[in-house]
């Protein structure tokens, strides 16, 4: 059976990006239901927020949520890695060398590096990832390219085809209008997570991405840069109760 997937996704139940989300789990599954999706991938930064009560009111509109993790890793400039289908105890893992021996007592999770080659903040790096290729299951295909700005995925790519690993497209969703843009579909056996990661292991999905508008890009992130930082002081720093800031630059989203 052919499933829409997207396996990078954030809401505001995140407890690093949440302040800056303006739609929660449950939204997000409404707005996946609309869009024909039929398999999430729920990767809050860090924390494992996930309840089966999430899952629940997925099934109920005919999807799969996946649990996971977006996990920071290292004590300097975190390299960020995805595991998918874990459950609380991922919290422990701080490190690559816990990352391994956690896999191995865990044999059912599946990770993915995202935006592996974008930048020393958030990315694990083209050195770390084929020092560690072998605990990645899949290497993300990121959102964030134009026609003039495609580097980092061109990295990516030439890593995943040396190391035989598959690559696959997510959004990485912050904003509920990219959900649509970037996804795969994956050809599966039935909608089980077991089912699921295993076809993407074996390459069983293809890849629905297209370049973005190079100034649109930009004018996106450098808005969402901005409003990340007023609305961290706001509710992080003073703990302020403001009206929701409107999170999308309208204009910019438009010509994406």
């Amino acid at each position: 059976m052919q499933l829409k997937a997207s396996l990078h996704i954030h809401t505001s139940e995140d407890k690093k990006d949440g302040h800056i989300i303006n739609y929660n789990v449950y939204n997000l599954i409404d707005e996946a239901k609309k869009s024909g999706f039929n398999v999430l991938g729920f990767t809050p930064h860090n924390k494992f927020v996930f309840k089966e009560e999430f899952a629940e009111y997925a099934k109920k509109k005919g999807l799969l949520l996946i649990p996971g993790v977006e996990r920071g890793l290292g004590r300097f400039l975190n390299k960020h890695v995805i595991i998918l289908n874990c459950d609380k105890t991922i919290e422990k893992v701080r490190t690559f060398k816990q990352l391994h021996k956690y896999k191995g007592e865990h044999p059912e999770i599946f990770i993915l590096a995202p935006h592996p080659t974008y930048n020393r903040f958030i990315s694990v790096g083209a050195r770390k990832l084929k020092k560690y290729i072998d605990l990645f299951d899949a290497i993300e295909y990121s959102a964030a390219y134009s026609k003039k700005m495609n580097f980092h995925n061109q990295r990516a790519v030439a890593i995943a085809g040396r190391f035989k690993k598959p690559i696959i497209s997510t959004a990485d969703v912050h904003v509920l209008k990219k959900l649509d843009t970037d996804f795969a579909i994956i050809e599966a056996v039935d909608l089980t997570a077991e089912s699921v990661l295993q076809a993407i292991k074996y390459g069983k999905f293809k890849n629905v991405t297209a370049p973005k508008n190079f100034f649109a890009l930009m004018g996106y992130y450098i808005n969402f840069s901005v409003k990340y930082i007023v609305k961290y002081i706001t509710v992080k720093i003073l703990g302020l109760k403001i009206r929701k800031l409107e999170l999308e630059a309208v204009a910019a989203e438009e010509r994406i």
